[in-house]
């Protein structure tokens, strides 16, 4: 019970803090701020699972989350906390969906690249990926969609002839309208903002995480877009 228990304490924290970041859009407040800020209090402290990002996977978090909400549901016992974790998680896996959609409007037509593919960096585990799941929605909205994963050399079932799989990141960028960061894979914080730029159609570029900030988000032609973080206006 405990185990599961402190999985489900860990789902509950992450998405506190995403619920609190999509507030953070709509007033002009920096999430990253409120998180610094709530772990300065010592009854939280450093370490709090409280950084604002992604919704969380269907791995270890989701199943034991679901499991105290089951034994609830088996002995009659109401779990109004537990159950909107997961309510909450699910609404905020369509972030990037809504940006996208808000941003760019009708999407048929358009060309989306997305960086990785995998559902964590250092794996070719494609099960339970995000990542696939918005090519899937994307191909859906008449997306043209070119991805690039250092891991993966083969798509899955249909994907394999709807999505293009690209040698390299700039490729699946070329003429593309947006480019998501969707795997946080360690090769794609060297690719310089100018060769993004002088690839892309349009410079929107949606990096949830803010895995890129410090090159991508950097520069001011660049449309960077992220979790928990008003959008300056382009080119500031």
């Amino acid at each position: 019970m405990t185990k599961h228990t402190l999985n489900a304490f860990l789902a509950t924290s992450i998405t506190f803090i995403n619920e609190l970041a999509t507030l953070c859009e709509q007033v002009g407040a920096d999430a990253k701020e409120v998180e610094r800020g709530l772990k300065t209090d010592a009854r939280i402290g450093p370490r709090a699972y409280l950084s604002p990002g992604t919704a969380f996977a269907g791995g270890t978090l989701a199943r034991d989350l679901m499991f105290l909400t089951g034994i609830g549901a088996a002995h009659n016992r109401p779990t109004h906390l537990l159950s909107a974790v997961k309510k909450s998680n699910d609404a905020h896996r369509q972030w990037t969906r809504h940006k996208l959609q808000s941003i760019l409007g009708n999407l048929c037509g358009q060309k989306v690249a997305l960086w990785g593919l995998t559902y964590k960096p250092g794996t070719d585990t494609l099960r339970r990926s995000a990542s696939v799941e918005l090519c899937e929605w994307l191909l859906g909205q008449g997306v043209s969609v070119r991805a690039h994963d250092p891991a993966v050399k083969i798509l899955p079932g249909g994907l394999a002839q709807k999505v293009e799989l690209e040698a390299t990141p700039l490729a699946a960028t070329t003429d593309a309208v947006a480019l998501v960061v969707a795997t946080e894979w360690p090769e794609y914080q060297f690719i310089s903002s100018q060769k993004v730029m002088s690839s892309m159609k349009a410079s929107l570029v949606i990096d949830p995480n803010r895995f890129l900030v410090k090159t991508l988000g950097n520069d001011p032609r660049i449309r960077y877009i992220t979790i928990g973080k008003p959008e300056k206006p382009h080119g500031q």
